[in-house]
Formats: structure tokens, C-alpha cells, sequence
């Protein structure tokens, strides 16, 4: 194979304008020369030139060929990275320049034939101002789009001074710091001991978070190692959302840990309602020896809304809207009709949660008579939506139908 020589007498020169203005390329310039020393003059040659990372013959970053004419002395030049060129390997605007030491090998071909290698050389510190966008010269506005495993920008500050910072951000107006994420999270910050972010501002937000989820969150603050996930040093606001903010008000949850602004117990009206007479005008006829749900006539009072009267569904039933003690109360006179006697009557405080009832007995008829006067007067814990009803169970000597003539119920939360 012919061999060839490339003088590199101006191996590697930047341009003199600024990158927020100059593509990302650097000249190279040489002259060909065949074995004996003498140029190819006013010739087309194609060089290939290749950078390699760490050693002269490390790994492959980026390749490119292209097609030159050198002058009456073999000089030639061309723009490594610049358009018109064959690429073989990888981008040019890729390359890791901060990533290890760079070796520049260089091939040429004279008149078709193979690709001969002349020599690698080290790049020296010159072309590195390429990446200062990504170092302490950065130019801005900067903005860079790449696919990327892993972390885009990674800065480690292995100072252990309370004080110091791995990134500062500073603005008069606007934002700071803004983080975006399609999927996953669009800012993560960590720190083994200290502040893993701090915000400040003189009389602003000095952090605002905002998602557009309906399941997700703002702010997610976790502590995986039973400490505090959340601190507050001042005074703290809640408003917007699903809250109803006001004077007073305190904050409670749901069963799912949903917090919502609420009147204080000392500001509701008290839960509780009393009712008397029994319905059916004065009188309630009961069918013999079944179960019967009592029906008042009156409400004397109901606090907080709680209790339905006979046109109502679910018809006598007081409803638990808070968790709490509740005390439920009691008193009515059964008669038996016709002269005759009641063999057995019985009253029951009947407590539902969900499908499942409850009976809470009361006293009974304790021998035959004419008439008989029952109470009950229990205290129950109850959950939102428990349902609490009285019932009676009476039978007569003749079967016939007994009858309630006075009636009495009331219920109240205790606390």
C-alpha cells in the first residue's frame, strides 16, 4: 500500500466568536505528503477523522469522512463537525468533551484507494471550550434536547459546610427553578445531611409546586425512616381545593386521610332530637306478635338534622353524620285491646352498620296484664351513616292487635 504523511503544522484552531453565535466545529489544517516528502499538490483526497476517548486507541466517540483539495503545497483544511461531511460514528455535538482525555486519529485516501492511518494525536486544552456550555463558562440562554439514561446534570458539592449549596438559583421575578416531567418527577433533590432543597424568597413563594393530577400531588413529603416528612416553621395557610376555609373552622379528615376545614364542635348546633305521641293520631296499632318499628308524631326538636320522621325514608331513623358516644332514650305504654291481657311484651334499640344489626334490648313484660310500660337507655359509638331505630315486640292473649298509647324517644351525641 502507498504509504503517506500529514504534516500537522497547525493541528487544531478554534473560532474567535463567541458559541452563542459559532456552530459547534474546529478547523483542521494539514498538508499530504506521499512517502518520499513530496506534497500532493492541488489533489482530492478524502480524509477520515476519528475521536477516541481516553487513549490513542480507545473508544470510538464520533467518525467522519469528507472529501478536501490541498493547494500547490498539500495544504488542506476542513471544519471538523461541519456539514458535508460522511458520518460513521456517533454526532459530533455529543461528544463528552469533559469525559476523559480526547485523541484525534487521522486517516487519508489518495485516488481511491484504502483508507491509510497517519498518527493519533491528543487534543489538547484548546478544543475544550466546546463544552462550556456545560461548565463554568456557560453561555445563556442555553437549552439542550438529548435522550439520556440516568441523571441529565449531576453536581456533588463535597462540602460539608452547613452553608454551602450544590446548585443556586437567584431571580428578581418569576421562577427560580422550574421542573417539568411528563412520567416521573421533575426535580429530585438529595442530600446525606442538610437542606436536600431550599427555597427563598423576601416576599414571595419561596416554593410553589403544582400539579395537574387528580390523584396526584403538589408536594409529596416522605420520610422512609419514621422521622418527620413534613416540618413547618411559622404560621401555615390551607385554602383552595376541596376546602371551605373560615373563621374558627378546625381541620379534620376522612376514613382516607382527606382533610377538609370544619365549624368547631362548640359551633354546630348539638346533634340530638326529641320526639313524643305516638303516630296514627294519639294511637299506633301493631300487628300481634311481630316486630314493629315505633313512629313518632311529633318532633320537639332535632339539632342538626339528623332523625326522620315517619314520612320520611328511612322513616323514624336517626342517621350518625360524626364519629362520636351517642345516648338514645326510650319510654312507651303498650295497652292490650278488647279487655283483654298482654301475655309478653319486649323493646329494642336497633343499631345498623352497613348490612349488620344490632339488638339492644330494654325491659320487658315481666307478667300478663292489661298494660305495660317499657324503657330502654343505652349508649352506643357510632361511625357516619349508623343507623339507630326503636322497635317493639308485644303479643295479646287473643290476638288481637295491641296498641302504643304514649310515646317517648330522643338521642344526642355525648362526644
Amino acid at each position: 500500500m502507498k504509504q503517506f504523511i500529514l504534516n500537522l503544522f497547525l493541528s487544531i484552531c478554534l473560532y474567535s466568536v463567541a458559541f452563542a453565535q459559532a456552530p459547534s466545529v474546529f478547523n483542521y489544517q494539514g498538508i499530504a505528503r506521499n512517502a518520499a516528502g513530496v506534497p500532493y499538490a492541488n489533489q482530492s483526497i478524502n480524509v477520515k477523522i476519528s475521536v477516541r476517548s481516553g487513549v490513542p486507541a480507545g473508544a470510538l466517540e464520533y467518525s467522519e469522512t469528507r472529501g478536501v483539495l490541498t493547494n500547490a503545497f498539500g495544504l488542506f483544511n476542513l471544519q471538523i463537525g461541519s456539514s458535508g461531511a460522511t458520518i460513521n460514528y456517533g454526532s459530533f455535538t455529543n461528544i463528552n468533551w469533559q469525559s476523559g482525555a480526547k485523541f484525534l486519529q487521522t486517516e487519508i485516501s489518495v485516488n481511491g484507494q484504502a483508507f491509510a492511518e497517519i498518527g493519533t494525536t491528543q487534543i489538547m486544552s484548546v478544543p475544550y471550550a466546546l463544552h462550556s456550555r456545560e461548565a463554568k463558562e456557560l453561555v445563556l440562554p442555553f437549552s439542550k434536547t438529548i435522550a439520556a439514561v440516568g441523571d441529565m446534570l449531576q453536581i456533588n458539592n463535597t462540602d460539608f459546610n452547613v452553608t454551602s449549596s450544590a446548585i443556586k438559583a437567584t431571580i428578581g421575578a418569576g421562577r427560580a427553578f422550574s421542573g417539568v416531567a411528563t412520567t416521573g418527577v421533575g426535580g429530585h433533590f438529595l442530600s446525606t445531611d442538610g437542606d436536600a432543597l431550599y427555597a427563598y424568597s423576601a416576599n414571595k413563594m419561596g416554593l410553589r409546586a403544582i400539579s395537574n393530577s387528580t390523584t396526584g400531588y403538589g408536594v409529596f413529603a416522605s420520610n422512609i425512616n419514621s422521622g418527620y416528612a413534613l416540618g413547618v416553621s411559622g404560621n401555615l395557610r390551607i385554602f383552595g381545593g376541596n376546602t371551605n376555609p373560615g373563621a374558627g373552622k378546625v381541620l379534620t379528615s376522612d376514613a382516607n386521610g382527606n382533610a377538609t376545614w370544619q365549624p368547631i364542635a362548640s359551633s354546630v348546633a348539638p346533634i340530638g332530637y326529641v320526639v313524643n305521641n305516638p303516630a296514627q293520631g294519639g294511637l299506633q296499632n301493631m300487628p300481634n306478635d311481630v316486630r314493629y318499628k315505633m313512629h313518632a308524631a311529633n318532633e320537639d326538636y332535632d339539632g342538626s338534622n339528623n332523625y326522620n320522621m315517619p314520612s320520611q325514608s328511612p322513616s323514624s331513623t336517626f342517621t350518625a353524620t360524626v364519629a362520636g358516644m351517642h345516648r338514645f332514650q326510650a319510654k312507651l305504654q303498650i295497652n292490650s285491646a278488647n279487655n283483654t291481657l298482654l301475655n309478653s311484651a319486649y323493646i329494642y334499640l336497633v343499631v345498623q352498620r352497613g348490612a349488620v344489626k344490632t339488638d339492644i334490648e330494654g325491659t320487658y313484660l315481666a307478667e300478663s296484664q292489661r298494660y305495660a310500660v317499657l324503657e330502654v337507655d343505652h349508649s352506643v359509638n357510632l361511625n357516619p351513616g349508623d343507623r339507630v331505630w326503636v322497635e317493639v315486640l308485644s303479643r295479646t292473649e287473643n290476638g288481637t292487635n295491641p296498641i302504643v298509647t304514649k310515646l317517648y324517644m330522643s338521642g344526642y351525641r355525648i362526644k
